[in-house]
């Protein structure tokens, strides 16, 4: 016999889970002592939010679902940011909250929160384990819950007083992806549509990629010279530098692109949601009929005509559906695709600035500098366009952003990347109001003692409101303006090297410095608000 506590780390470790981040809570002692002994480290971040989104970001480079533990009331509150982007990447998640015990339920007793209700709209699963027995086959069910169809979260309330029954559990096997395939039909279905087609697009992203897919997609589109756009955030989904890659279907988006998506006589929609980022708050495409032929392949049923009615609708997983496409072949669209390539080209060719430093310009020359597998990480704000308009990304050069547009999880994505893949370069942009928001995981970084890149745009302002707030009530700013810190003695504090970059000709000289230091770098650059609006930068 065993505690429950104890057989819950045996599972975590049945399941090759690695680390847990958390941060430590009375409500789930029993648990923290379990993980004295195994292999399973705890990474204990300086805020629940933090922990979260370390837990998001290990999920989404892994494809194996990270694992948080919080405590109940603030910790799982606090955490409750992180649910929600892994809801809204589609990453495979799982969120344990330490709950109070089974006997004091229904008496608002202290941090009491009723975690079925609290975390439904944005989770997966929701389950209260109130019998140890099941312990197994619960977390059976989360594992493959936060795996199958579209990933995402789930969330397991453990009472405390559970964690120390004695119980006989064996662990479950392995949890792997299940993923259902497309049928002859419509495999042929897609092909007839496809060979009558004039100007066919690819719309590619969502969550559950493997690098077997993002090769065999890349196949499907090169052999067929077919033009490939990714959704929200999802870049990394194709090599950038194929002539296949004709950009990204995101906030601000050229003209050139909002033309070849209207323009387009059929969609491959694939693994993608029709949300409100892709169709500007369906301005242009309006449900429930898309203006053209649409395939939507997706993992989840879900998602099959719930915006947009389907010509062909297929639940099928992004990899396997990749590799049935990649059997296509005979089709050449090269006419259609190369003018699309050549206006991606040119929107990223960096526009003068009023600032001195041109954070296009940076990323442009990051291209060549930073490492060929360097994961990328950003939080929310106008600045985020920056990296994600101007850095080519892979399958090998990640990014990991949030989808929800939660400002913070930057530094705490970058923090779980590190600790993953040491030996590969990780580089965060964050605004100066963003990297506020989790700026005490530095902590967490130099506990772990890590080294990130850490770019800090220094405009004195959240400047995605500013913007709006200049559309919309035209020279009335009202509370956005920002007086920072000194980020020169945050990073002495945390033991990090600082550097400050006011002219762009000094760039190359800092990054080299930064990537010779073991210790991690953060470079402050002062830049201009006027500097980070789409409408400027983008020429949307």
């Amino acid at each position: 016999m065993k505690r429950a506590a104890d057989i819950l780390v045996e599972i975590l470790e049945a399941q090759n889970v690695s680390r847990v981040f958390g941060v430590p809570g009375e409500s789930y002692l029993s648990v923290l002592d379990a993980l004295h002994d195994p292999s399973i480290s705890f990474v204990n971040a300086r805020h629940e939010g933090g922990a979260a989104f370390m837990a998001e970001a290990h999920g989404k480079l892994t494809g194996r679902p990270g694992i948080a533990c919080v405590t109940r009331g603030p910790g799982a509150t606090n955490a409750s940011i992180g649910v929600h982007t892994a809801m809204q990447n589609s990453t495979p998640m799982i969120l344990f909250i330490g709950q109070i015990a089974r006997e004091m339920v229904g008496r608002e007793a202290f941090q009491e929160v009723n975690y079925l209700k609290f975390f439904d709209d944005i989770a997966k699963w929701v389950v209260e384990i109130d019998d140890a027995q099941r312990m197994s086959e619960i977390l059976h069910r989360a594992f493959h819950v936060a795996l199958s169809d579209r990933p995402g979260p789930v969330v397991v309330s453990l009472p405390e007083d559970m964690l120390d029954d004695l119980i006989e559990a064996p662990a479950p096997l392995l949890v792997a992806p299940t993923s259902s395939s497309m049928t002859e039909a419509q495999l042929g279905l897609i092909q007839d549509k496809l060979k009558s087609a004039k100007r066919p697009l690819i719309v590619a992203g969502g969550g559950g990629w493997t690098d077997y897919g993002r090769d065999a997609l890349l196949q499907f589109a090169e052999v067929n010279r077919l033009p490939v756009m990714t959704s929200f955030r999802c870049q990394d989904v194709i090599d950038n530098n194929s002539d296949a890659f004709v950009g990204d279907a995101a906030l601000g988006k050229p003209d050139y692109v909002k033309k070849a998506l209207l323009e387009c006589d059929l969609m491959i929609a694939l693994n993608i949601r029709f949300g409100e980022t892709f169709s500007d708050g369906w301005t242009w495409a309006k449900p429930p009929k898309y203006p053209c032929d649409l395939v939507h392949i997706h993992s989840s049923p879900k998602e099959l005509g719930k915006i947009f009615q389907g010509d062909v609708h297929v639940q099928c997983g992004p990899n396997e559906a990749a590799r049935q496409l990649a059997g296509i072949d005979g089709c050449s669209f090269k006419e259609w695709r190369d003018p699309l390539r050549n206006a991606f080209v040119s929107s990223r060719k960096p526009l003068k600035t009023k600032g001195s430093v041109n954070v296009a310009d940076v990323c442009v020359i990051l291209n060549d500098l930073a490492d060929s597998d360097a994961i990328f990480t950003n939080g929310a704000g106008n600045f985020a366009i920056y990296p994600g308009r101007y850095i080519r990304f892979s399958k090998t050069r990640s990014l990991i952003a949030p989808q929800s547009g939660a400002m913070g999880c930057g530094l705490a994505a970058a923090i779980a990347a590190q600790l993953e893949y040491p030996d590969r370069q990780v580089i965060c942009f964050a605004g100066d109001g963003d990297f506020q928001m989790s700026l005490n995981e530095l902590g967490t970084v130099m506990q772990n003692q890590l080294s990130p890149i850490i770019f800090v745009h220094n405009n004195g302002s959240y400047g995605t409101i500013r913007m709006h707030q200049e559309n919309t009530f035209k020279g009335r700013v009202s509370g956005t303006d920002l007086m920072n810190p000194n980020f020169e003695k945050i990073a002495d504090a945390y033991g990090l090297n600082y550097e400050r970059l006011e002219t762009t000709q000094d760039f190359e000289a800092i990054f080299q410095r930064a990537t010779a230091s073991k210790a991690g770098t953060i470079i402050e650059m002062i830049t201009d608000p006027d500097d980070i609006a789409p409408g400027k930068i983008i020429g949307s």
